[in-house]
């Protein structure tokens, strides 16, 4: 890009000079001032070429996306938890925590599938039901 405007504003600038300079039409010129004008004809011409060589631009390739984003429904297997209510019951869940550190789309989970318990020991812990996201669409990566 650079070549091309340096190159037109070479032109205009040897245009303008030349055309404002009032010289006497001579038919006699030394073999100095001819190959002068030869070599800055090939000049120009080198740098005409090379600027349209460069102009061609690449054909950008399309990058292949990792396999964690390709599939955003396949959630990983080793955040299963099965945890026990304080009523007894046990309930079959994604991981909060364990998502977040293992899965990149967390936001994009049903809310209608979040839980939130408290264990026997009176903690509360965070997650997706396994069933209710299967029900869903979403699977894990185990076969």
């Amino acid at each position: 890009m650079f070549m091309k405007t340096f190159t037109a504003g070479v032109l205009a600038i040897s245009l303008t000079v030349t055309s404002l300079t009032p010289t006497t039409a001579s038919a006699d010129m030394s073999s100095d001032d001819a190959i002068a004008g030869i070599l800055t004809l090939l000049f120009l011409g080198a740098v005409i070429h090379n600027s349209r060589d460069n102009d061609v631009a690449p054909t950008p390739q399309r990058q292949p996306r990792p396999a964690a984003t390709r599939d955003w429904r396949v959630l990983p297997a080793s955040c299963i938890r099965d945890r026990t209510r304080r009523n007894g019951n046990t309930v079959r869940m994604f991981g909060q925590a364990c998502l977040r550190n293992n899965y990149a789309h967390v936001e994009r989970l049903p809310q209608a599938c979040h839980v939130r318990i408290r264990n026997q020991e009176g903690r509360i812990r965070q997650g997706f039901r396994v069933r209710c996201l299967r029900d869903q669409g979403f699977r894990t990566n185990q076969r």
